[in-house]
């Protein structure tokens, strides 16, 4: 979610989380709990769904109580589900305004419920999306100038509050979502964890998901968790010189990512020791920086990880515990190797 992509990421992202009809009530992931025991195994049981890929983000489908399917891209960084226009309108959904804290209508956001959502076949209610249009927004100042924007594949997005009391694990390389049903408890770690942290991106934007315990060629960062960057990581100016990356922050390389911050170029520099804890992810591996004349004032976390790095690994998400964690890969499993 570090994309300022859509209308939801300044304006819905502060807003009240919606929740699932399947869903215990709890609040957002908002402050650190004690790790529980060490090594001990997973009990929650599991609805297993496949991963599909929807121009290069994750994606899975979701299938509506009379039978229409959605394809949804997998973003974990954002709070709120939410739909397209589209989408919304071919299901023939009812569509309410989307009121704000104060009780006023937030323009050009929506409200909408899918009767009978499935998840493969895991049952998750009657389950509230925000409806949004989801097109690129056109360049109001600069009509002419080409954006790098797309529009987002698939018919909306899967947040972290979709998931509310679960737990989610995520194997990249062999396509894999596990999805458990809402937990009374939370689940023991079986390695060292690391809290999940809700921060603010930007001094007023909206909140996001972060944990510590990730690191860039040993030294220690807190990073936001975001399954719409299509990178490895991305770090953040107030942290460059901290890290010794200052020379590395000058590369000549870049890379463009459609799907965040309204289409953007990042500069790329190779040669980055990227690790959870214990666990090293990748080595000589690409590491991402804003250029100059990007904005990233505020940003409350050093950096971001996204799918490229956590495809390294089997990461799990307790949504109810608010703890994070990786395993290492299963070594037969197709772990891509310095992808950009």
């Amino acid at each position: 979610m570090i994309r300022i992509l859509l209308p939801l990421a300044f304006s819905v992202g502060a807003a009240l989380l919606l929740t699932p009809a399947s869903a215990q009530e709890t609040p957002a992931p908002s402050s650190r709990v004690s790790p529980p025991e060490q090594n001990a195994p997973i009990i929650a049981t599991f609805t297993q769904l496949q991963l599909e890929d929807c121009s290069s983000l994750l994606c899975v489908v979701m299938t509506a109580g009379d039978g229409k399917t959605l394809h949804l891209v997998l973003d974990l960084g954002e709070r709120n589900p939410y739909l397209s226009l589209r989408a919304a309108k071919s299901l023939g959904l009812d569509l309410h305004p989307f009121m704000s804290k104060d009780g006023n209508a937030i323009p050009d956001v929506q409200q909408t419920i899918v009767p009978g959502a499935k998840l493969g076949d895991l049952p998750m209610g009657d389950f509230p999306f925000v409806v949004i249009d989801v097109e690129p927004e056109a360049n109001l100042q600069e009509p002419r100038k080409e954006t790098l924007a797309k529009p987002l594949p698939g018919d909306g997005a899967l947040t972290y509050g979709a998931f509310q009391n679960r737990v989610v694990q995520l194997d990249i390389p062999n396509h894999i979502l596990l999805i458990s049903k809402p937990q009374s408890n939370a689940q023991p770690c079986p390695r060292e964890c690391s809290d999940l942290i809700t921060k603010h991106v930007g001094q007023f934007g909206p909140v996001t998901i972060t944990a510590d315990g990730f690191a860039v060629n040993g030294q220690p960062v807190d990073a936001q968790i975001d399954t719409l960057f299509t990178g490895t990581m991305l770090i953040y100016p107030a942290a460059i010189e901290r890290l010794h990356l200052k020379e590395q922050a000058k590369s000549k390389d870049k890379q463009a990512f459609p799907y965040i911050h309204d289409g953007i170029e990042l500069a790329q520099w190779n040669g980055a020791s990227e690790s959870y804890r214990n666990i090293s992810l990748a080595q000589n591996a690409p590491l991402y920086f804003p250029l100059k004349h990007e904005a990233f004032a505020n940003i409350q976390f050093d950096a971001t990880v996204g799918d490229r790095l956590l495809s390294r690994g089997v990461v799990t998400f307790d949504f109810k515990g608010n703890h994070f964690w990786i395993d290492p890969p299963n070594p037969s499993s197709p772990v891509p190797v310095n992808q950009p």
